[in-house]
């Protein structure tokens, strides 16, 4: 099974290309998710939805736009048809997605074949599947103007292991302006040259996992017979992505970003600890010892830091969390501080205890 993400700018051939694909007499069986057909009733009933955000969608990140959250929605649906299909099982619709989003995808699947309603469940929420003539190409068919939206669709291929590849068609903008204006329900103009200045096209010598693309030129179309486009499909399916393993480099990066990051927030936590604390001895202390204090506490944070990079090193930290910088660092200070503050506890007796001058 594989996954094709087509990608480019509105009315530049992908749903011609897809529609052409999927007819195509082949050894694969194709089926197509248009974003449009699915997400459209939902995702672009207010015409609003259809603008681009300022900044790309980061995986992980707080985006929760009704358009974001549409698209979360339709991966979903698809994430149970790759189960299904996987485990030679019924289709039945994710918990949280809305009926007439599910509908659709189910709909679109039933006209391309692909799935037969349940004869005792007639309600969209159970399906069986066909058998297929050959190996699965689903084709998504969408913008895909962020590199995140990309990567999402990877991200399934990765953890199902299935095959991956993009193929991103790309005309002049004027082109595409054309060609959108004589749909029946055309995107808006603004919204194609927004689009247009802040798309991030495949790249292949950056990205490892965008290696499976193929750029094409749309301006005089695209033929299904396309020998490099049946060379990219065929060798996504002999290559499926691994998924990842404890050792990989992607892992590793991840842990080190991660190990810095925690490294870098205990140091900025035991700064301010370290504030807090000098703040409270003024006055406290003698003037003399408050150089020496600073340095004894600026020791300890050291030594800290020390001992949390080497539990990071022997992987101990990142899993059960056995080492508290804070925990250890205010033991430390009230180590160091006790002395200081009785000296001058009993300066301060010695004081009040001395006779008066007459």
């Amino acid at each position: 099974m594989g996954l094709c993400v087509l990608c480019g700018l509105p009315g530049v051939g992908k749903s011609t290309l897809a529609a052409a694909l999927r007819q195509k007499k082949s050894p694969n069986t194709i089926v197509v998710l248009s974003y449009d057909d699915i997400l459209a009733e939902d995702a672009f009933e207010a015409e609003s939805l259809r603008e681009i955000p300022c900044q790309p969608l980061q995986p992980g990140g707080k985006e929760q736009s009704l358009w974001k959250q549409y698209r979360q929605h339709l991966l979903r649906c698809l994430e149970n048809l790759i189960v299904s299909l996987s485990s030679c099982s019924p289709l039945e619709a994710p918990s949280d997605v809305t009926d007439s989003l599910w509908k659709r995808f189910c709909h679109c699947l039933e006209r391309q074949g692909l799935i037969t309603t349940s004869e005792t469940n007639s309600e969209f929420h159970h399906f069986i599947i066909n058998p297929l003539l050959g190996p699965l190409y689903i084709i998504l068919d969408d913008n895909f103007y962020y590199q995140s939206m990309r990567y999402e669709v990877y991200q399934l291929a990765r953890k199902y292991s299935l095959g991956f590849c993009q193929l991103y068609l790309q005309c002049s903008v004027e082109s595409c302006l054309q060609r959108n204006n004589g749909r029946q329900n055309p995107v808006m103009d603004k919204t194609i040259l927004l689009m247009e200045k802040k798309i991030e096209k495949p790249n292949p010598e950056k990205n490892t996992w965008e290696e499976n693309s193929l750029f094409l030129d749309s301006s005089g179309g695209v033929r299904a017979e396309d020998t490099r486009i049946i060379d990219l499909l065929n060798q996504a399916l002999e290559n499926p992505v691994q998924p990842l393993d404890d050792d990989s480099e992607e892992r590793k990066r991840d842990r080190k970003i991660c190990a810095a990051s925690l490294i870098h927030q205990a140091d900025q936590s035991l700064r301010r600890l370290i504030s807090e604390t000098m703040q409270m001895v003024k006055g406290s202390v003698a003037s003399q010892d408050i150089k020496r204090i600073a340095q004894e506490l600026q020791c300890a944070k050291s030594k800290a830091l020390e001992q949390l990079k080497k539990n990071i090193t022997e992987n101990t930290l990142l899993h059960d969390r056995t080492f508290n910088v804070q925990s250890y660092f205010k033991k430390e200070k009230e180590r160091i501080l006790e002395p200081y503050l009785c000296q001058s506890q009993e300066r301060r007796t010695s004081c009040q205890n001395s006779p008066a001058i007459s």
